[in-house]
């Protein structure tokens, strides 16, 4: 019985150091996953996956960024008025701390 298998796409060359990595089995077995549902090579999938891991490490970075921002601007209405609610112009603030408005 004769197989066809469908023609792989050729992965994209990338720029940058080429090295070696001794690769834990379960990331090659989703590797070799991804390689199959998307029709490129095992290296490209494992390339993508790190990117997209960057990618939520980045993500988490910034959200962590964003919380502590937001943590500091609720701490700066002091402890004084602990038991007061924040006024609506400290909530405002306090909720908008850190956001980057964009132009």
């Amino acid at each position: 019985m004769m197989r066809y298998v469908a023609k792989r796409e050729r992965a994209p060359h990338r720029e940058g150091q080429r090295t070696t990595l001794r690769v834990p089995a379960e990331l090659l077995v989703e590797a070799d996953d991804l390689a199959r549902e998307i029709g490129t090579s095992s290296n490209d999938a494992l390339i993508r996956l790190a990117e997209r891991g960057a990618q939520a490490r980045r993500r988490a970075a910034a959200a962590a960024s964003l919380a502590e921002q937001r943590r500091a601007a609720v701490f700066r209405t002091g402890l004084a008025n602990a038991l007061e609610f924040p006024s609506p112009e400290e909530l405002r603030a306090a909720m908008l701390s850190g956001r980057v408005d964009e132009p």
